[in-house]
């Protein structure tokens, strides 16, 4: 290394002090969204800006929604972009300097006014939404943002049809005026959805908390029942952590004949549900698991988060490979706080986890891919499943659930029944998020685990984590007295190593199982089986046609493949995919017994 003299030195302090004060750009924001024709699902936005101190000011468009991991291109949406002086009243320059960002050179105005339009008709839980009877705001899919004033305080107003009478937001309205919110930052505005229509509103405090459940759409429910539900819910996640972060929080549940999926917020959450979710007692369970999932998200995701995730970036990916953490093990306290709640037996929680460890093992991917190779590749694999997805990957939810159960069996089992995965999210919780103010990386959760459980968990985090080990379900069971009985999906089953969808006229191939016979023989994703040998084939018939021959027997089968017959002969064999029963050992240790009942709350 050369040595440098004290001149070039003192320039190099200068220039680092010079760039440590330098100032950010001053200015400040005002939203204003309109909502004059919704049949024409557009949203009209105007944004002021005053003061702002640079030449030129660029306006961008988030590609993507936190909790979402895969670029959208919300920019797509937007139509007649325009700058114009706001005192003057002309017209200013800009264009356009990427896919989603737009300059304006305003030579410091006063005030610039910036409008546009937005189209607003994919209903989803992370799309803002507009027709004649509703309109719903998430912000990053709706509004621009300034880089430098990401962190300034700024003001939301709303003007919709009057015969719309209900908001709904966790953002906080300003004294005097019940249109206009007060927005903090621009990350909070993003992770404050809004719905506004005349939707029903159910109220009900929990934990200490004041909660409001905006439940738009048609649906017949019990109101009471779900508020008291929802109670139960909000108390079970809160009793992990001892306290509850939020001053209010707000359910927006949209109805529909197909809905699915939630996302959660800073002190919100947007649930699609079926309309019809609240007929039987399963699907209503499915309603209060989702809420479960996404409350659980309030702590975990939202405040105690991963590293890479403590300061966001809108415009392009933002990489972690502890979304298996964040997905996977919310979903295993989702089915905690669903038992822990009265919701699921003993049974039903651990036939439920014994599911999901089938599900693994039946899917060839899990042989592929690990499980934080999953979480860091989501935004270009999870959210993009092809017909060969099964073979190549594994999703980090359901292997991530599996996951949670099996660190809080050994945690529980190490410390002797003192300590669970509750105590180590928990102590995360307050040593990063609440003192820190920081995120964590995977080797900070597994030094807690450690800490809780005694044990050395290098072999658990490489193998079952960054490797692709067949996971030891039966020892972690054994842990709590259960005895795993591995059996065949269906006795003595044959295959041939293919999916494809029921309920249609004809039997068109939809994924190819490798290592299967389908697959070592060239059948394709797309093929139509028209017959095996003299049998005529179709989605209802063909299990009972595989079954009557042996393992082993050569087939011939006919099939369509873009419009060409063709013949193709492969041999059947065992069905290898597998379900899971079990038993209550009946010889059970002491410290079995004792993990047991730490593990299901007894």
């Amino acid at each position: 290394m050369k040595r440098l003299s004290l001149f070039v030195l003192w320039l190099i302090f200068l220039n680092a002090e010079v760039e440590a004060v330098e100032p950010k750009a001053k200015g400040s924001l005002e939203y204003s969204v309109s909502m004059p024709n919704p049949g024409t699902h557009y949203f009209e936005v105007k944004i002021q800006l005053k003061n702002f101190d640079k030449d030129h000011v660029d306006f961008s468009m988030p590609v993507w929604t936190p909790g979402s991991y895969l670029i959208r291109e919300y920019a797509k949406n937007i139509e007649g972009f325009k700058a114009m002086d706001g005192v003057n009243k002309k017209d200013i320059k800009s264009y356009k300097i990427n896919k989603n960002t737009w300059r304006v050179e305003h030579n410091k105005e006063a005030l610039v006014v910036i409008r546009y339009l937005v189209y607003a008709f994919e209903g989803s839980v992370r799309m803002s939404y507009l027709d004649e009877n509703h309109g719903f705001i998430m912000a990053n899919t709706l509004l621009m943002y300034v880089e430098d004033l990401r962190s300034s305080s700024s003001v939301l107003r709303l003007n919709f049809p009057d015969k719309w009478k209900n908001v709904s937001t966790s953002l906080s309205r300003i004294e005097g005026n019940s249109n206009s919110f007060y927005i903090p930052d621009y990350d909070i505005l993003v992770d404050s959805p809004i719905e506004i229509g005349n939707h029903d509103i159910l109220k009900f405090t929990a934990a200490g908390v004041p909660h409001e459940v905006a439940m738009y759409g048609a649906a017949s429910y019990n109101k009471e029942r779900i508020k008291r539900d929802l109670t139960s819910i909000v108390e079970s996640a809160t009793s992990i952590f001892e306290e509850n972060p939020n001053e209010k929080y707000t359910f927006i549940v949209h109805h529909s004949d197909n809905g699915g999926g939630g996302l959660e917020h800073l002190s919100s959450t947007v649930l699609g549900v079926s309309r019809w979710a609240y007929g039987t007692e399963m699907s209503y369970q499915h309603f209060l698991s989702l809420a479960a999932h996404e409350y659980f998200h309030l702590w975990l995701v939202k405040r105690l988060k991963p590293v890479e995730f403590e300061t966001l970036d809108y415009n392009k990916e933002v990489y972690t490979d502890l979304l298996w953490l964040m997905e996977g093990v919310t979903s295993y306290f989702e089915e905690k706080i669903m038992h822990r709640g009265g919701f699921y037996s003993d049974g039903k929680f651990i036939s439920n986890l014994l599911s999901a460890m089938a599900g693994i093992r039946n899917i060839p991917g899990s042989q592929v891919q690990s499980v934080a190779d999953a979480s860091f590749d989501a935004w270009i694999k999870f959210y993009r499943w092809t017909e060969n997805s099964d073979n190549s990957q594994i999703s980090y939810y359901d292997k991530g659930m599996v996951l949670g159960a099996l660190l809080d069996l050994e945690i529980i089992q190490g410390s002797q029944g003192e300590k669970s995965l509750d105590n180590v999210i928990n102590q995360l919780y307050y040593q990063f998020y609440k003192k820190k103010g920081k995120g964590i990386t995977s080797k900070d959760l597994q030094k807690a685990a450690e800490k809780a459980s005694g044990k050395d968990l290098d072999n658990f985090f490489n193998d079952y984590i960054y490797g692709t080990k067949d996971l030891a379900n039966e020892k972690y069971l054994h842990f709590a007295g259960i005895g795993l009985i591995e059996t065949n999906s269906v006795i003595n089953s044959k295959s041939i190593g293919i999916n494809f969808e029921h309920g249609n006229a004809s039997l068109i191939i939809s994924g190819i199982i490798h290592g299967g016979s389908a697959f070592e023989n060239g059948l394709n994703v797309g093929d139509e089986l028209i017959s095996i040998e003299e049998y005529r084939i179709t989605p209802d018939n063909f299990s009972s046609i595989i079954n009557q021959y042996k393992a082993g027997d050569r087939i011939t089968i006919l099939l369509s493949r873009k419009g060409i017959v063709l013949e193709k002969e492969l041999d059947v064999r065992k069905n290898e995919s597998v379900s899971y029963t079990y038993e209550i050992l009946s010889n059970q240790t002491k410290q079995q017994e004792k993990v047991y009942k730490t593990w299901l709350g007894k």
